[in-house]
């Protein structure tokens, strides 16, 4: 028996008709003490913490690290039921949010141990046995880092503060670098190429896509929204991150290397949008290879799919199409699209186990993805995987220099690649910035 939580697939603040669905993680029952926290993690509600962890500046102005573990006070901790689980917490209920936010990284784990086929170890070992999982409500801001994953809040111009401890695809997406940097390690800083900066986020946001691909509700209202045409606008296609509200990124996207390489690019969620979408036009094409296999389309059909995603002419009859073979076999759809999902997610597993961070860029992906894919099927998918690549430029344009102006939404330089030998990176402080230090810190 495993562990149950209540979780938000989408947050009620995007939602007003979302509910908290009960999944069941793999921790065996009574394994979660309060927190939650077990062996691998551990959630912590800090109080009077006012700076998130990652260079910080001193009372004097003096940049230092800032790593765990918190060891000021917290909150009082969600507390498993008799049974073990978590489940009999609400929304309206204190423990609700430090639940949801552990039942989301254990979920997604889950999801994606099973893909690279083995637990994953942290690349924070040497230094920490446990992830400390920090929500820090007046930051507004998310990110994972050494030892640590914190999430904070969106502020909305009526005065909202929306947590995104309850938004699964924020901590879904930070959980994707953690299994980045546990898989690839963190990249030399003479070495870290712009596109390994677009990787984090493409793979991140993959990671959240996938692992939402695993709530049964999510696959049912995808299919009834689209009837499997997955090219109309649909939750699955977009991401939440930084703005539940509003979608600022999105995996169905039309984006190329060629605008990057010819103006640059300013922030590296936007320099992920080429590869995303390769990615996810990978997707579905497998899906619709696979209604062919099924009988459920022709490759007719599937042929005008592929011309309707540029055509808006297409549209109407590939929808009409789409509308019928789905009402005559939903279940055919629902198993096609869950054959889709593993097989990306089994190549992107095994590509990032054949990657290194170094000097890496879009190129390295597409062919080792393309290598995976022989391996794997004898390069049954060699055609889609290229052409969607190709289509992108990737492998045959790279991104330009960096221009200012993107910096606000920027991890370059962020607390996500530190490692705790880069102190010495940093100037000394002076014995009374120390002490001054010391006393804000032991008063929080």
């Amino acid at each position: 028996m495993g562990t149950r939580f209540r979780l938000f697939v989408q947050p009620p603040f995007e939602d007003p008709r979302s509910r908290p669905e009960i999944v069941e993680v793999s921790s065996p029952l009574g394994s979660v003490t309060a927190g939650p926290a077990d062996d691998r993690m551990f959630v912590v509600k800090p109080v009077g913490k006012t700076a998130p962890y990652g260079v910080n500046r001193g009372p004097l102005g003096t940049p230092y690290m800032y790593l765990p573990p918190w060891t000021g006070k917290i909150l009082e901790p969600a507390t498993p039921d008799a049974c073990g689980n978590f489940d009999y917490l609400r929304p309206s209920m204190a423990g609700f949010e430090a639940a949801h936010v552990f039942g989301c990284v254990r979920f997604t784990l889950d999801v994606w141990e099973r893909y690279l086929g083995q637990p994953l170890t942290w690349h924070f070992r040497d230094h920490y046995d446990r992830l400390e999982i920090s929500i820090l409500r007046r930051w507004d801001n998310a990110q994972y880092g050494y030892g640590f994953l914190e999430v904070g809040s969106q502020f909305e111009s009526d005065g909202r503060v929306l947590p995104f401890s309850l938004d699964f695809d924020v901590v879904a997406h930070e959980v994707g670098h953690a299994i980045i940097f546990s898989v690839l390690g963190v990249p030399h800083p003479d070495a870290e190429y712009p596109e390994y900066l677009g990787f984090q986020e493409a793979f991140s946001d993959c990671v959240s896509l996938i692992a939402a691909m695993h709530f049964p509700s999510v696959i049912d209202n995808v299919l009834a929204e689209t009837r499997g045409n997955l090219y109309r606008a649909n939750r699955l296609s977009r991401f939440s991150e930084f703005s539940p509200h509003r979608q600022i990124r999105s995996a169905n996207n039309k984006r190329t290397m060629a605008e990057f390489a010819r103006r640059g690019w300013k922030d590296e969620h936007e320099l992920s949008q080429p590869l995303t979408g390769a990615i996810f036009d990978i997707l579905v094409d497998i899906f619709h290879e696979s209604l062919v296999a099924r009988g459920l389309i022709s490759h007719a059909v599937e042929d005008l799919a592929d011309v309707a995603e540029f055509d808006p002419a297409a549209e109407a009859p590939v929808q009409y199409v789409f509308d019928r073979a789905f009402a005559w076999n939903s279940d055919g759809f629902v198993e096609a699209l869950l054959d889709a999902r593993d097989i990306v997610g089994t190549y992107l597993a095994e590509t990032l186990w054949a990657l290194a961070p170094d000097f890496l860029d879009y190129g390295d992906v597409a062919r080792t993805m393309l290598a995976i894919g022989q391996d794997e099927s004898g390069g049954q998918f060699a055609r889609i995987i290229s052409r969607n690549f190709r289509r992108r430029a990737i492998g045959e344009m790279h991104a330009g220099p960096h221009l200012k102006g993107g910096e606000h939404h920027s991890h370059i330089n962020s607390a996500r690649t530190l490692l705790p030998i880069d102190y010495l990176e940093l100037p000394k402080m002076t014995f009374r910035e120390k002490v001054l230090l010391s006393r804000s810190m032991s008063s929080q």
